[in-house]
């Protein structure tokens, strides 16, 4: 499997990025969806690094694959198992004093791609990302 893998720290983050970005123009996504993927991605790898490895102490492996019609990023990790698919959605409209800290990161993951898939296997939380690319969507 291609990709980057990196360490789970969040001074890697910028290099998963740079995949991310060059993936995408190679691809000649528009530039609006490769922005939005890029800002999903950045949210679910820091995820990753902050709660699910506390800071350190893993790998991360980002994965871009392309089509006519849709980016797919696959992101892997062996962290302890987080379905983010299951997350509530968080009270937007409340007023922003009365909202937690925190809790908008699945959310905004979600306003960025049109599909979010997980499942863990063979030890490993796998999260895709889709973005579908054609013209007017």
């Amino acid at each position: 499997m291609d990709g980057i893998c990196i360490e789970a720290v969040i001074s890697s983050l910028p290099e998963a990025l740079a995949y991310v970005r060059t993936a995408l123009a190679a691809s000649r996504v528009p530039e609006h969806a490769a922005m939005e993927v890029e800002l999903a991605v950045d949210e679910a790898v820091t995820n990753i690094i902050m709660h699910g490895f506390a800071g350190g102490g893993g790998r991360i492996r980002v994965l871009c694959t392309f089509d006519e019609e849709e980016i797919t990023i696959r992101i892997e990790d062996r962290a302890p198992p987080f379905d983010p698919t299951g997350a509530e959605a968080p009270d937007t409209d409340a007023d922003i004093d009365e909202r937690p800290i925190g809790g908008l990161g699945i959310h905004f993951i979600r306003q960025m791609t049109d599909e979010m898939q997980y499942r863990r296997q063979n030890g490993r939380n796998i999260l895709i990302l889709k973005k579908h690319v054609q013209e007017g969507r």
